[in-house]
């Protein structure tokens, strides 16, 4: 148990306390996380996307022979 004066915690609730906090924190931070990933793989996709595009455009501009 801690004692501060007219405050104590004891240590089972301290524990809890500081294990909620945590798991929140993880949480917080697996979430962000996640969303830069898979910002990371639109963007990709986006990317691909792109340059399909580019190559049709190219191959409708040639002259055909």
């Amino acid at each position: 148990m801690l004692d501060f004066g007219a405050v104590s915690i004891e240590w089972g609730t301290l524990l809890i306390q500081l294990f909620v906090f945590f798991m929140l924190l993880a949480l917080f931070i697996a979430c962000c996380l996640f969303i830069v990933k898979r910002m990371g793989t639109k963007q990709k996709a986006f990317d691909e996307l792109e340059k399909r595009v580019a190559a049709l455009e190219q191959e409708r501009k040639r002259p055909e022979s």
